[in-house]
């Protein structure tokens, strides 16, 4: 039996030899590029056959407008203002990578909403791969292939990005936030810490409320790493906190110029909790998502964006105070909508109203149970083998604990994608093995692949215990193949 999981075309990824491991370096890359055309061909042909054209408005219209206004030197202004008055009016409802990356294609003269959506299918493309990547660091190359396959086909992670929402960008973030906490988990090192702290700001960039996650993840890593020293710890952890505050300082200290109220990463929190703190959304049909009757039983509120902002805030808090015997059932009913569980066909037919297409919601419906059930599977599969679940399971855990705040809603879930997407291909490989063992008992097949970064068959006990008290670490066939 060939080493790798007993699969012939990942033969020879047990050792540890450069030479020995070209060949199957190339077909593991060839086989991940394969799987990426196939991602890139779902999402055009959902751009081409469901999507174009389409009205260009609400959020879609807000990070195509800004893309181009901000490829064009004219700063960060609120797009539908400037189209229906011509006022110029600095604005912030939206952290700014998604438009930053839109702005790219922008900068070459592609300023067309179709361009967009085909350079937002592409990012969707590049969310694959870093699946891939994080799958083959979790549990062995075989992993992750079947990560990448799950994340070209399954719904969740490409329907929204024709759309045009941040959405594509939070996925795209959080699969390189899961792969730079795992390879911090491997190596421990100044450069990972610091790798790790910049894929927390982008998080926060593209989703604010996901700044959460310094909290869920990056301090509980770091902080808990074992065979580090103390001092060491929270060395890294200052490494990963600066990089992550350098990397995001410019976009605040730009909001705090340009604003009467400090903003820091986005101005759009007040008019979230505005439409969903009301009774339309505590009570009824609505319980749990957003209503703009919420908004219309106020006050005109401010237009000056920052002072709107806290004006929104302080009303939404109001009624939350009030009515404050409802929070249990209106956070039970948004953690349903967010994972399909609570009206999930009404939540499909709420979902056009970001112009998804309904077939293709229940599609995705169906299909979020099905890895649900596997990702779960999957946790338990890394519990028994004794191997660090945080990784995963820690945007799952941030992104429910924003929507209890905010509210419930498909695409929120978005973000989390990647990590059940990952676990889900944990535990398909992981039963793939055992029926290959029982299929061939006298083939002695690995329980996780050799290839793992955590595999003992890889850190014998003396050199482990060696490189814990040098303070460094043999690198692993993950750490060596890694791009």
């Amino acid at each position: 039996m060939p080493r790798g999981g007993g699969w012939p075309w990942l033969a020879g990824f047990g050792g540890l030899g450069h030479a020995r491991h070209r060949a199957p370096i190339r077909r593991w890359r060839t086989w991940l590029a394969l799987i990426c055309l196939v991602g890139l061909g779902i999402r055009l042909f959902y751009l081409v056959h469901w999507l174009h054209p389409v009205p260009v408005q609400g959020d879609p219209y807000y990070y195509h407008e800004a893309a181009n206004l901000f490829a064009d030197g004219r700063g960060w202004p609120d797009p539908y203002e400037l189209r229906l008055s011509g006022h110029y009016v600095a604005d912030a409802q939206h952290p700014p990578l998604t438009s930053v990356l839109l702005a790219i294609p922008s900068l070459f003269g592609f300023t067309s909403f179709l361009s967009h959506q085909i350079f937002s299918c592409l990012l969707g493309v590049g969310a694959i791969v870093l699946v891939a990547l994080a799958g083959r660091r979790v549990a062995g190359p075989a992993t992750g292939l079947v990560a990448a396959g799950l994340a070209a086909v399954y719904p969740g992670m490409w329907l929204n990005d024709p759309l045009v929402m941040s959405e594509t960008t939070g996925i795209l973030t959080c699969a390189w936030l899961i792969l730079a906490a795992c390879r911090f988990r491997d190596r421990r090192g100044r450069l990972d810490a610091a790798v790790l702290g910049l894929a927390l700001a982008a998080v926060m960039l593209a989703r604010a409320e996901l700044a959460l996650l310094a909290f869920v993840l990056v301090v509980p890593l770091i902080g808990l790493a074992r065979g580090l020293a103390w001092r060491r710890r929270l060395g890294l952890l200052a490494l990963a906190t600066l990089t992550s505050v350098l990397a995001v300082v410019p976009w605040t200290i730009y909001n705090l110029t340009r604003f009467s109220e400090p903003e820091y990463l986005s101005t759009g929190l007040g008019t979230t909790l505005a439409v969903t703190h009301c009774p339309a959304t505590y009570y009824g049909e609505h319980l749990g998502w957003w209503s703009f009757d919420c908004v219309l039983a106020l006050p005109p509120a401010p237009s000056e964006r920052s002072e709107r902002d806290v004006f929104y805030r302080h009303e939404a808090m109001t009624y939350l105070r009030a009515h404050s015997d409802r929070l249990p059932v209106v956070a039970a009913a948004r953690l349903g909508r967010t994972w399909g569980v609570f009206h999930p066909w009404q939540q499909v037919r709420l979902d056009a109203i970001e112009l998804r297409p309904i077939g293709l919601s229940r599609l995705g419906m169906v299909t979020l149970w099905a890895v649900e059930v596997a990702a779960a599977a999957g946790v338990v599969v890394l519990v028994r083998r004794r191997q660090a679940v945080l990784p995963l399971v820690a945007v799952p855990i941030a992104l429910s604990l924003a929507t209890v705040i905010v509210y419930g809603t498909t695409r929120f879930r978005a973000a989390a994608e990647p990590a059940l997407v990952l676990l889900a291909a944990v535990a398909i490989t992981a039963a793939a093995q055992a029926l290959h063992r029982r299929a061939r008992p006298g083939c002695a097949v690995p329980a996780y692949p050799t290839s793992s970064p955590d595999s003992p068959a890889l850190e014998p006990a003396s050199s482990m215990a060696s490189d814990r008290r040098s303070g460094k670490r043999t690198p692993n066939v993950a750490e060596l193949t890694d791009s």
